[in-house]
């Protein structure tokens, strides 16, 4: 079965192996972890590569990639950790703020709860989107990112966007970024 037929039939725990070309959406009151066992897990054509309504934990030594314009590796609506892996866009084109190449978007896009600790990995190249952006819907409904962990890498561009209604908590990891490793418009 494919990985999103695993999900929908009750898995618990997937494991990934190899080379896959599968987008994932985890259902709300879902609970999923996914263990990369070296896999490269990449997004179908125009869709996100995880959409997680869930629970979600990542864990293992392996790739999440997106290489859509506009979709990112991980968009969280639910609640979402990161243990392990790599998380990227590996044909990110933005060139500079004001060209996105044709192919630009966040490595995640956090609405929900996130997590990143151990060694998880948040990596690209953009100099047109964030890294990773924390938004949240309203002062009722925050997005919360606690940082904790892992390694925060952005290119040429802000590596953590704290969104409106977005609350950021950094107690670790290490962050490298050619622009701005935080930036701030929230709490």
């Amino acid at each position: 079965p494919t990985l999103q037929e695993q999900i929908n039939g009750g898995a618990g725990e997937i494991t990934v192996s190899g080379e896959v070309k599968e987008s994932l959406v985890i259902p709300k009151g879902r609970t999923v972890t996914i263990v990369l066992d070296g896999a490269t897990l990449t997004n179908d054509d125009g869709k996100h590569t995880i959409e997680n309504h869930g629970t979600l934990t990542v864990t293992g030594s392996g790739t999440i990639d997106n290489v859509t314009h506009g979709h990112g590796a991980l968009v969280n609506y639910g609640t979402a950790t990161l243990e392990g892996g790599t998380l990227t866009r590996s044909d990110e084109n933005g060139s500079s703020p004001s060209n996105n190449g044709g192919n630009s978007w966040y490595v995640i896009d956090n609405h929900g709860s996130l997590t990143i600790t151990g060694n998880a990995v948040v990596r690209n190249t953009s100099a047109y989107s964030s890294l990773i952006r924390n938004l949240g819907d309203s002062a009722a409904n925050p997005a919360t990112l606690t940082i904790n962990g892992g390694s925060i890498e952005q290119g040429n561009f802000i590596a953590v966007k704290n969104d409106d209604f977005g609350i950021l908590s950094i107690t670790g990891g290490t962050f490298n970024s050619g622009n701005q490793a935080v930036q701030n418009w929230s709490e």
